[in-house]
């Protein structure tokens, strides 16, 4: 899909934008020793430590 220069711009705060509220709720339940329900890609749903998935995403 091409967008125009300042929709593109756009596209990109708001993306910056969920990248940091999710990083924010993983911290928030990692602090509290939760875990987050999340898709498995094959349908189903499975429960992980949010501990976890911040290490996870550290490695990106």
């Amino acid at each position: 899909m091409n967008l125009k220069p300042d929709n593109l711009e756009l596209s990109k705060k708001i993306t910056a934008g969920l990248k940091l509220a999710v990083r924010r709720f993983f911290e928030k339940k990692a602090a509290n020793n939760e875990s987050v329900v999340i898709g498995d890609g094959k349908g189903g749903i499975i429960r992980v430590p949010a501990k976890d998935l911040l290490r996870d995403s550290d490695k990106e």
